[in-house]
């Protein structure tokens, strides 16, 4: 009998090592991938934030490594994560206390959710966003860079799609009014360019 109560003990104590290696939360680096026609000032994974990220080329995402995401690695499939990144930007008129004149820019965020749906390796390291030109977003959990999903035109000399420098054109009242851009703006950055607060 006592056999068996020693059989049952390791048992368990074997059971719960496996339960708490399948809980544990392991660190990712967080990798953007960028399939839009503009450059991201700032994005974020489930609040996390990723940093900039360029245009993807046939190489390289757009995004650098940044620290860190987490996944737990008795998370069940699918794994919903969030990003949010700058979308778009305009720009604003801002006089200094000396009158002189500058162009600001003012950013505004989208948002999207993705599923990560292919089960992640048990050597998981990196946690992948990849933002497309239409809004959609799909993510993955993997134990090395991945390349870009999608090979698109790329100037190399302008840092753009179509061999044009992107400018931002000026901001329209209601984008100097957005509550979800940023920077917010005062009442005296308003008045400068033509809003009445």
């Amino acid at each position: 009998m006592s056999k068996i109560k020693h059989c049952l003990s390791l048992l368990g104590l074997f059971l719960a090592g496996c339960s708490s290696y399948a809980s544990e939360s392991v660190s990712l680096t967080l990798h953007g991938y960028n399939y839009t026609n503009r450059y991201i000032d700032s994005y974020s994974i489930n609040g996390q934030w990723g940093g900039n990220m360029g245009l993807s080329t046939s190489t390289s995402g757009g995004g650098g490594g940044v620290c860190c995401g987490s996944w737990r690695r008795n998370s069940r499939l699918p794994i919903k994560i969030t990003v949010k990144w700058v979308g778009d930007s305009c720009k604003f008129k801002e006089y200094s206390s000396t009158g002189e004149l500058f162009l600001l820019r003012r950013n505004f965020w989208k948002e999207a959710e993705a599923l990560i749906t292919t089960p992640p390796p048990t050597d998981a390291r990196y946690l992948e966003a990849h933002i497309y030109e239409d809004g959609h977003v799909e993510a993955a959990i993997t134990n090395t860079y991945s390349p870009p999903r999608l090979i698109l035109p790329f100037d190399e000399k302008t840092q753009s799609r179509t061999g044009e420098t992107f400018v931002s054109p000026m901001c329209t009242a209601a984008q100097l009014i957005d509550p979800n851009a940023y920077p917010r703006l005062t009442d005296r950055q308003l008045k400068e360019n033509g809003i009445t607060p």
